[in-house]
């Protein structure tokens, strides 16, 4: 817990040599990892801010903290197996009382773009849902309940997973780069480590509050 504090406090003040040191940049991928890993494999943890995390990967990335292909190799295990780990929920929970019970906390706007893109596309909605908070979350499920054959699943999954991590950390690294931006460099950083913070604070408000309001639902 120190070495998290420690991380938290430099991510604030901005201490990017005290972040570049080993030991923190271990804790560093293992909290990005996990991070990730649960926002592509729970239902529960969908509200988590993946987008935003990755573009201050990137950023983390461009001053020195995080390698660029150590973070993209992390990170893409991490969206691949998350992905994996859901669809195998799907597989093996189906349509239980308790994958219904997840779904119903869901926004339904998400539940209907998700069961719409897939019913379109198929596998090949994952890669466009890895751009998209929540449908990411939702398709694995629902290719597991499909019960679609796991090797082509494999295969969009990993691929898809390529393609996001690839394309958002290198954004993130690419604008910090931009002369304009570096001269609000300061600002910048405070920008994405906040955006973080304020969505996983948003979307866990959000969750409680509808679980909130469907426990009044059905006690009328």
């Amino acid at each position: 817990m120190s070495v998290l504090h420690q991380i938290i406090v430099a991510l604030c003040h901005q201490d990017f040599a005290t972040l570049a040191n080993p030991k923190m940049t271990g804790i560093v991928y293992v909290v990005l990892f996990t991070l990730l890993f649960l926002e592509n494999s729970l239902l529960p943890a969908a509200f988590l801010p993946g987008d935003s995390l990755l573009l201050l990967t990137g950023a983390l990335v461009a001053k020195g903290v995080l390698g660029f292909f150590p973070a993209l190799l992390i990170l893409t295990c991490a969206a691949s197996l998350g992905c994996w780990a859901g669809y195998l929920q799907g597989r093996w929970l189906g349509n239980t009382p308790l994958m219904q019970r997840w779904l119903t906390r869901l926004p339904a706007r998400y539940y209907q773009r998700a069961c719409d893109m897939f019913e379109q596309h198929g596998l090949a909605a994952l890669l466009i849902g890895r751009f998209l908070a929540f449908v990411r979350t939702l398709l694995p499920l629902l290719a597991g309940v499909s019960r679609l054959n796991t090797l082509r699943f494999q295969l969009f999954n990993w691929v898809s997973a390529v393609i996001w991590i690839g394309l958002l950390v290198s954004f993130g690294y690419g604008i910090s780069q931009v002369p304009l931006i570096q001269r609000h460099e300061s600002q910048l950083m405070t920008v994405l480590m906040l955006v973080p913070l304020l969505l996983m604070a948003g979307g866990l408000l959000g969750s409680m509050m509808m679980v909130w309001r469907k426990k009044q639902q059905s006690t009328e």
